[in-house]
């Protein structure tokens, strides 16, 4: 029972360290890629003082994730009656 109870204590105190220092989603390789990923559907990379072309990024990017959404769906759902 000791051997449990130090094993839990030690897991618990584990936890609290990862929790403090931010987890796995601090680390700066994920921050950066998260960054470039909103970078790019927020259309980023194109010129800000053409706005028609900032918005026809923007919706065309957030289309294409909606389409490989749906093609996802349905290959799954292919996937499953077969």
């Amino acid at each position: 029972m000791s051997d449990h109870d130090d094993q839990s204590r030690k897991a618990e105190r584990d936890l609290k360290r990862v929790n403090e220092e931010g987890g796995l989603v601090n680390t700066p390789r994920l921050k950066g890629k998260s960054k470039s990923v909103k970078g790019h559907f927020m259309a980023d990379d194109v010129d800000p003082s053409d706005r028609i072309e900032v918005w026809g990024s923007r919706i065309g990017r957030i289309l294409s994730l909606i389409a490989v959404g749906l093609l996802i769906i349905w290959l799954v759902d292919f996937l499953k009656t077969n």
